[in-house]
């Protein structure tokens, strides 16, 4: 250790650039040479830690459709055209209600499975081998514990997000003194949220290797990740400020890229799409066969998009590892990288 204030900084915020390398290291080593069975049950796990982007493909595949057309000479009064049936206001309200419920339910099991998952992939970069099933059942009570924790701030996040809002449209009533309070409120919302998306981002990042390495909750780590943090928090805000710039990097790179392969795997929709339109039609089964085809364009999309970031999710979870295994050795769960055994 140096004796010098400024030593000691350069040694404190080198081990958090140092560790991009060996995040770069340990992430090649189990993804080169290509494995499939590796890189699938990757793609599972990032398709719920992870995030999904480059489906809104979908929206370009129908426009992009072609109705049947017209017989020769034939005008608009010529065409017969079927009748809509009457639907009751009750009817429709019933079946939004109905789609609103299923989505929601789809979004709250997506984030358990997602919860239960960011411990699975903790527990498949620490052994350096892709299981899915045994530590799925093993951390199911930690993940549930994790996706309840993250439930509470963001439902605090929501309600001191709706505050301003909720003034401005005047449902919360204030007198004219406590308009200038105002902006006030709209800066402390804004600093509670950057705070509270920080404290999201650090457990999913280092809280939960914490749990996993001494078999903590998820109160109980951030206890024991506290004071680490508050006599490291020049390493801490060089390692957030880092992963927050490479995030913003690297979700351009993944969007380019999943862009350009959209556009690859429209071509056989597209042309199949149009032969349905020209051939059968836009109506009964050429409707049908469509809808399919629209619906087969997003699943291949929402494919490409996970197996793309597939090597950025693996390689930001091996950066926090190796940050945290550099602020206490305590909670080092990969050790040494490749590169530096040899």
């Amino acid at each position: 250790m140096y004796d010098a204030g400024v030593g000691l900084y350069e040694t404190m915020s080198w081990d958090a650039v140092e560790s991009l390398d060996d995040a770069r290291a340990a992430t090649q080593s189990l993804l080169v040479p290509v494995s499939w069975r590796a890189w699938l049950r990757l793609a599972v796990v990032t398709f719920f830690v992870g995030g999904v982007g480059g489906a809104g493909g979908a929206g370009q595949a129908a426009q992009g459709a072609v109705s049947s057309p017209r017989p020769p000479g034939a005008t608009v009064a010529d065409v017969d055209l079927p009748s809509l049936p009457t639907v009751s206001p009750e009817s429709v309200g019933a079946a939004i209600l109905g789609a609103a419920a299923v989505l929601v339910a789809l979004v709250v099991v997506h984030a358990i499975v997602g919860a239960v998952m960011e411990f699975v992939l903790v527990a498949c970069l620490r052994v350096r081998r892709v299981e899915l099933r045994r530590p799925f059942r093993q951390f199911l009570t930690p993940g549930l514990r994790l996706f309840v924790f993250r439930m509470a701030v963001v439902a605090v996040l929501v309600f001191l997000g709706a505050l301003p809002v909720l003034v401005a449209v005047g449902v919360v009533s204030v007198d004219v003194a406590g308009t200038l309070f105002v902006p006030l409120l709209v800066v402390g919302v804004g600093v509670a949220w950057i705070v509270g998306l920080l404290v999201l981002r650090l457990t999913t990042d280092l809280v939960v290797p914490t749990m996993i390495a001494e078999g903590r909750t998820v109160l109980s780590a951030w206890r024991r990740l506290l004071p680490l943090i508050r006599s490291e928090w020049r390493e801490v805000a060089l390692f957030v400020l880092i992963r927050f710039g490479l995030g913003v990097a690297a979700s351009f790179v993944v969007g380019l890229v999943v862009g350009l392969a959209a556009l690859v795997v429209a071509i056989p929709f597209v042309l199949a799409g149009g032969a349905v339109a020209f051939t059968v039609g836009l109506r009964g089964a050429g409707l049908a066969v469509a809808a399919g085809l629209a619906v087969g364009f997003v699943a291949a999309v929402v494919a490409v998009s996970v197996l793309v970031q597939v090597p950025v999710v693996t390689y930001f979870r091996y950066y926090g590892l190796f940050v945290l295994g550099d602020l206490d050795d305590r909670l080092d769960l990969v050790g040494e990288p490749p590169t530096r055994r040899a």
